[in-house]
């Protein structure tokens, strides 16, 4: 159920239990006349209240997940073919639309990644640090233990750890890579430092991108 509505603000999620609550008083309400014989007809009246109540966040919820799908799908595009200038644009205003929903670690480094390859490296690491100042708060909180041994404790947790805070350190480390002028490295030292850094296999093509940019703002071609 926490996995199922992360994605919404409190407000939605307190409007959808409301909904569900008065949805079940009001057929509770309806079971009670039907055996009594009473009118109906004004009890009805009330039930597309609740309704539009559960209706809404549920609606929103699943668009929050269509624009996920469609985000990770236009990173993947604009990664492949940097010149897709559609497929920017669209990784654009999907990244500034699910920005302000990202709560957890998972989505908030997809929100840097997202960053990084638009070229807002300041953002880029801003979120990076998010995600691991979050995932650590998660740790301390008593949902997953910072001395995690996978052998005797939930590796999920640890292995959920390492990746974002391995993640986020990666994309800023690509983020200072970027932003290296031609007074502060040449060409072969961009190269080795680039060549040197290691990624996640999710932040491979990501990686790539970032080369030629880095390569882009030192007035060279790779």
């Amino acid at each position: 159920m926490e996995a199922l509505f992360k994605d919404l603000y409190l407000y939605e999620l307190v409007l959808l239990f409301l909904g569900v609550f008065l949805f079940l008083i009001l057929s509770a309400g309806l079971v009670y006349y039907i055996i009594k014989k009473e009118e109906i007809k004004k009890l009805l009246l009330f039930f597309p209240i609740p309704i539009l109540m559960i209706g809404y966040p549920s609606v929103k919820e699943i668009t929050i997940s269509s624009d996920k799908i469609a985000f990770s799908k236009y990173q993947e595009e604009y990664i492949e073919n940097p010149e897709d200038t559609i497929a920017k644009q669209n990784l654009e205003k999907l990244t500034e639309k699910l920005e302000e929903r990202a709560h957890s670690p998972e989505d908030i480094i997809q929100i840097s990644k997202a960053k990084l390859l638009l070229g807002n490296t300041k953002e880029a690491v801003q979120y990076a640090n998010k995600a691991i100042k979050i995932e650590k708060e998660r740790v301390n909180s008593g949902n997953a233990s910072e001395t995690e041994d996978p052998t005797t404790n939930d590796p999920a947790n640890s292995s959920q750890t390492i990746r974002i805070t391995t993640q986020a350190n990666q994309l800023k480390q690509l983020a200072r890579i970027q932003n290296m002028k031609s007074k502060d490295v040449d060409t072969t030292v961009l190269n080795a430092k680039i060549n040197e850094l290691k990624v996640d296999k999710e932040l491979v093509g990501t990686k790539k991108i970032i080369k030629r940019k880095a390569f882009e703002n030192l007035k060279i071609k790779n």
